[in-house]
């Protein structure tokens, strides 16, 4: 009994033993398992991060950015406006007598010289008056010649009228002989001089301002002293005027109504002599003699005066140009007043364009310019502002200045009343660094460019910026060429590039050089 029960109690010992050992091993093979999957676990996402992360970050860079290296090149600061082509020299064709138009000799658009026939009005009254003054004339010459042939003896006169009288016809004689001279070689010569010598200074004080604008962008001289410069530049520029418009009177020769009125100045001044020298006279012969000199005298000017009337019927071209307009029409009545005709110079044409009020401070007389029109497309004129007015307009509750713009065309291409665009040029500066601006973005109130870092993300470096034309800007330095820029991709603005924030899709505006800091956000 006692052999049998120990032996009972060891095996379930054992037993114990044996089931307690299994289950320990199933534990550390579960443990193991778990280990593993944890392992497999964490190197799986690693692979997953550095792996399709990683490609998802550089998919989503490429989407929203577009990637555009510094560029070496050129750049322009300028006024835009738009404006009209007109003439620069026009002239309404006026009748300086009434009538009635019989004959229309041009059409619009032809070209014409100076002193051609453009319209004719009605001269049968002239003619008329002119041929009453020539009988009235042959009458007066024949009571002339009846009483010169009765004259025998002149009385003496009273020599204070005579001496009067004569010094008057003097005067009216060295008046006449002065308009009939005209200007004297002498005179023409020092004229022309003087023309050479104004272009001289204007060459000079373009030259001096145009320094001087320079020295000015570069901060060498004050504005005191670009200013100067310009006065002195538009003086010399009214100076040349002054001597071409004396030079053009001295060509030009004397006016024929001038001379006409100073023929009849003299030959009333020699009536009026011979009256006062008859006056001495005490007989009715040398009185009659008298009166039929001055009815001969007062019968030609009548004939001379008709004789000009009738001339003025004939309506000519003042100048070499073509006819921008016709007005007139056969059986139109014409007075002083009536324009008939325009006839323009359209080989020196001028565009006048609208600057805005923000823009017209910048504008100044001598820069030049670039001239477009829409009808004539990749041509482009040049051009030289020749005026800025000095009171403004509003056109849509916009203040406009009107900017004269002259511009030479040769070809004859442009056309008056043509639309056009003109870029008044401020600056222009050549082989500079330039970015587009839409590369700059503004951080913590200042423009920065912006670029990518290893991982794609918008990195913003501190750049010195020039001038800009509205597209591309100029960097003077923060930038070498071949330095590459992101430009955020227009789809991009809902996307939430990167988290950026306070950023403008189109930062720019024009400004002048001037240092722009930045760093990483």
């Amino acid at each position: 009994m006692t052999g049998s029960g120990g032996t009972t109690g060891s095996g379930g010992t054992n037993a114990r033993k044996t089931a307690n050992g299994r289950r320990r091993g199933r534990r550390r093979l579960i443990a193991v398992v778990v280990a593993i999957v944890c392992a497999v676990g964490i190197a799986g996402y690693a692979f997953y991060r550095a792996l399709v992360l990683n490609n998802r970050g550089a998919a989503s860079s490429e989407e929203l950015y577009q990637l555009v290296p510094v560029q070496t090149g050129s750049i322009t600061l300028k006024v835009t406006a738009s404006g009209t082509v007109r003439p620069g020299s026009t002239y309404q064709i006026v009748p300086k007598v009434s009538g009635t138009v019989t004959e229309v000799l041009v059409r619009q658009g032809d070209v014409v010289k100076k002193g051609q026939l453009l319209v004719r009005l009605d001269d049968t009254d002239a003619r008329e008056r002119l041929q009453e003054a020539r009988d009235n004339l042959a009458v007066a010459e024949a009571k002339l010649a009846e009483a010169e042939t009765q004259a025998k003896l002149a009385p003496t006169e009273n020599r204070l009228q005579v001496e009067q009288a004569r010094v008057n016809l003097l005067n009216a004689e060295a008046k006449l002989a002065q308009l009939k001279e005209g200007a004297t070689p002498q005179d023409i010569e020092q004229a022309r001089s003087q023309v050479s010598q104004a272009q001289l200074t204007v060459d000079s004080a373009k030259k001096e301002y145009e320094r001087n604008k320079t020295l000015f962008g570069q901060g060498a001289v004050t504005r005191q002293q670009l200013e100067n410069a310009e006065s002195k530049y538009l003086t010399a520029v009214e100076s040349l005027k002054s001597a071409e418009q004396k030079l053009d009177l001295l060509l030009a020769g004397p006016d024929p109504d001038e001379l006409a009125a100073a023929e009849a100045a003299v030959a009333q001044a020699r009536t009026n002599l011979s009256v006062a020298q008859a006056n001495a006279e005490a007989t009715s012969v040398q009185q009659q003699l008298l009166t039929a000199q001055a009815q001969v005298a007062q019968a030609r000017n009548a004939v001379s005066a008709a004789e000009r009337n009738l001339s003025l019927t004939r309506i000519v071209s003042p100048i070499d140009g073509t006819v921008t307009e016709v007005a007139a029409q056969p059986g139109q009545l014409a007075g002083q007043s009536s324009v008939l005709a325009v006839v323009a110079d359209l080989t020196h044409l001028e565009v006048v364009a609208n600057v805005d009020e923000t823009d017209v401070h910048s504008v100044r007389v001598g820069q030049q310019a670039d001239v477009k029109v829409e009808s004539v497309p990749g041509r482009v004129f040049r051009g030289v502002v020749e005026g800025v007015a000095e009171q403004g307009k509003v056109i849509s509750s916009v203040v406009y200045f009107e900017v004269t713009v002259g511009v030479t065309d040769d070809s004859r291409i442009l056309k008056a009343g043509m639309t056009a665009d003109v870029d008044i040029i401020l600056d222009r500066r050549a082989n500079v660094l330039t970015i587009p601006n839409a590369a700059l973005e503004e951080r913590r109130g200042q423009l920065m460019a912006r670029t990518l870092d290893e991982n794609g993300e918008p990195f913003f470096k501190r750049v010195e910026l020039g001038i800009t034309d509205g597209s591309i800007t100029e960097v003077i330095s923060g930038l070498e060429a071949g330095e590459i820029v992101a430009i955020r991709r227009s789809n991009s603005a809902s996307a939430g590039a990167g988290g950026t924030r306070g950023q403008s899709t189109n930062p720019m505006m024009p400004f002048g050089g001037g240092a722009f800091f930045g760093g990483r956000p």
